[in-house]
């Protein structure tokens, strides 16, 4: 499966079902401002990030037929290069995580995706909501 984007007004999504290379390091959402959505009417103080499997797990529960890293990243105004978000609790983010994100700050852009080598097996979908 090619890597693919999904887009819309309250919704962006990436799928990796493939190893990602080139220019951008790995295969990323498309960047996320949730102060501009909030301004421009469609969002309200928070916005949702989730990795979920892409294909159905017959047992239910959350599946291991995905093998990859993916990464969270935010860059404030003024920023040179994208930060990895850590968790304040230590934890890492896993398939089945849905975290909320109230981050209005001015110019603060959020994006996700699995970097260059980060990538084994399997298709996983990730991204914003609000």
């Amino acid at each position: 499966m090619a890597n693919s984007r999904s887009s819309g007004v309250y919704k962006e999504y990436a799928t990796v079902g493939t190893a990602p290379s080139g220019s951008d390091l790995g295969y990323w959402t498309n960047e996320v401002c949730l102060r501009d959505k909030r301004n421009s009417g469609v969002a309200k103080d928070k916005m949702y990030f989730s990795i979920r499997e892409t294909d159905a797990d017959s047992s239910e529960d959350v599946s291991d037929t995905a093998s990859m890293t993916v990464s969270l990243q935010f860059k404030c105004d003024g920023d040179l290069g994208w930060q990895a978000f850590v968790p304040l609790d230590g934890s890492e983010l896993a398939v089945g995580n849905r975290l909320i994100i109230e981050d209005t700050g001015a110019a603060v852009r959020w994006r996700a995706g699995v970097k260059d080598g980060d990538y084994t097996s399997g298709i996983l979908t990730f991204g914003f909501d609000w």
